[in-house]
């Protein structure tokens, strides 16, 4: 199967070093193509390297990343948009929704978050472009037995690094057929299934242990502490602290 090119646009050079770096673009059979400083300049190598992704900043001089997108997409670009921002603006947001961006994240970038981004983009691009010499995507009705092993397995296992490198290699399963075994029986990703067990487990231990909130975030598989707060507060509406004292009751 081809990758999936990826092109990325931020004006602080240090930031498209940091994201080439710690993102596990080939896990997910992505490829950085381009990437560029100046929006201007991105423009033109978008239009002419037709990347299936573009990660762009929010914030730079001269152009906007809405701004960028919005000409990208007046001049026929078909590419999937992921914004990238340290500013949480809801009217910023907002407007790169509007024009059907597909996600947002945060800065710094976090890997595991960026990870449940790159495989909804790589389940969508599947959808939108199939791999039809793939064939064990073809069935996916077929192996209900190998898809409990796998849940299982999760289950077991939710405090580990968890991928579909990782389990496509544990169950003999390509990324591909785990992808659809996933929306096709739980009618959801691989990623957010593990962060629907772990979540799970981190409000039962706050509630039944006295085990300190970052020790807990570990045990869940999260090395950065302060995603995982994020993460929680997310998901269920409140602190983990203020869940831990009732709020989550």
């Amino acid at each position: 199967m081809s990758m999936y090119g990826v092109y990325l646009v931020d004006d602080d050079r240090l930031i498209l070093e940091e994201i080439t770096d710690i993102v596990p673009w080939s896990e997910y059979d992505f490829e950085l193509i381009g990437s560029n400083t100046d929006p201007e300049a991105a423009f033109d190598e978008i239009l002419k390297l037709s990347p299936d992704v573009v990660f762009c900043d929010l914030k730079m001089p001269v152009m906007d990343g809405n701004e960028l997108i919005r000409r990208l997409k007046e001049a026929g670009c078909k590419a999937e948009f992921v914004m990238l921002s340290a500013y949480d603006s809801y009217d910023s947001v907002r407007a790169f929704y509007k024009q059907a961006g597909y996600d947002y994240l945060l800065k710094p970038v976090d890997v595991e978050e960026t990870r449940m981004v790159l495989e909804g983009l790589y389940v969508r691009l599947l959808e939108l472009k199939p791999d039809e010499n793939d064939a064990d995507v073809m069935n996916v009705a077929g192996n209900a037995d190998g898809f409990d092993k796998l849940l299982t397995y999760i289950e077991n296992n939710y405090g580990e690094r968890l991928s579909l490198d990782s389990l496509s290699k544990q169950f003999g399963f390509s990324r591909n057929y785990i992808c659809k075994l996933f929306s096709k029986n739980l009618g959801t990703t691989l990623m957010h299934h593990v962060l629907d067990i772990r979540m799970k487990h981190a409000a039962q231990m706050l509630k039944d242990s006295t085990i300190p909130i970052k020790e807990i975030a570990t045990m869940c598989g999260y090395v950065n502490t302060l995603y995982f707060h994020r993460v929680f507060k997310e998901y269920y509406g409140v602190t983990a602290k203020e869940y831990r004292d009732g709020a989550g009751d």
